[in-house]
């Protein structure tokens, strides 16, 4: 990009969806923090506590790399905040009242590794059990995929290599892209949500995602089959008796990815 300043017209459309992804898991991710943090135990016993700030940071910077046409880092960086959603749902149910100190400890070797085979172990209590063995799949398929970026590949070489070819320096990205980034980055965000979805309680939940219209919330992730699941297990609601029919048409219309 020839001005950092500015948006090159032919990437403008992506990257407002780019800006809505990244928003759009921020506000969820705020209002989570806030919700549960009515709890006077969080900040003593709940991981998000202060690994919202990891996640904030990852999220944010997206936007400043993809603005400079910098792709390869946020990837990267994915990977990371795949792997510390699935650490936390994991370890906050094995025993959510416990200080996190002890957890820290406790906890320290699946911390420690990059193994993310505790997952399995997670109870995916808003998914039906088909819909969690190909949540697992995805989650396995989207980790394989971003881990060759953080260490040097086969495909990540090839990966430069074709760009260079097609004298795409760093900061020229196209538009097909960027489309490729965010395509991956609404999968692997949405997961996230999942995830760390598991690890809040359910009242939460259900604030986010139903408010006294009882409507379909207005949230780009509701397009993710795994997230409108979870939506879903939330019908029971008084809010949503009256438009009960409406809401699932329009959910099942709304599913992208």
């Amino acid at each position: 990009m020839k001005n950092s300043s500015e948006i090159p017209i032919e990437l403008e459309k992506e990257f407002r969806r780019t800006h809505e992804l990244v928003y759009g898991f921020i506000h969820w991710l705020n209002f989570c923090i806030l919700d549960t943090a009515r709890d006077s135990n969080f900040q003593n016993n709940h991981l998000l506590s202060f690994l919202n700030q990891d996640i904030l940071e990852t999220l944010t910077g997206v936007l400043i790399h993809v603005k400079e046409g910098i792709h390869t880092p946020v990837i990267r960086e994915s990977r990371y905040l795949l792997e510390l959603s699935i650490k936390l749902a994991y370890i906050q149910q094995q025993n959510y009242s416990m200080p996190i100190d002890e957890k820290l400890e406790v906890f320290h070797q699946i911390i420690k590794s990059t193994n993310i085979s505790p997952m399995k172990r997670i109870e995916f209590k808003y998914f039906k059990l088909d819909t969690a063995k190909d949540f697992l799949i995805e989650t396995n398929r989207l980790y394989g995929n971003l881990s060759r970026f953080v260490h040097l590949t086969h495909e990540s070489i090839q990966y430069r290599r074709n760009r260079l070819d097609n004298e795409r320096l760093i900061g020229m990205e196209s538009e097909e892209d960027l489309i490729k980034l965010n395509d991956l980055l609404q999968r692997v965000y949405a997961v996230c949500i999942v995830f760390i979805s598991h690890s809040i309680p359910q009242y939460v939940l259900g604030d986010w995602h139903i408010d006294s219209s009882g409507e379909l919330t207005n949230w780009c992730y509701i397009k993710s089959k795994y997230v409108a699941e979870i939506d879903e297990t939330l019908d029971y609601k008084h809010e949503r008796q009256h438009i009960l029919e409406k809401v699932r048409l329009e959910r099942a219309a709304c599913i992208a990815f």
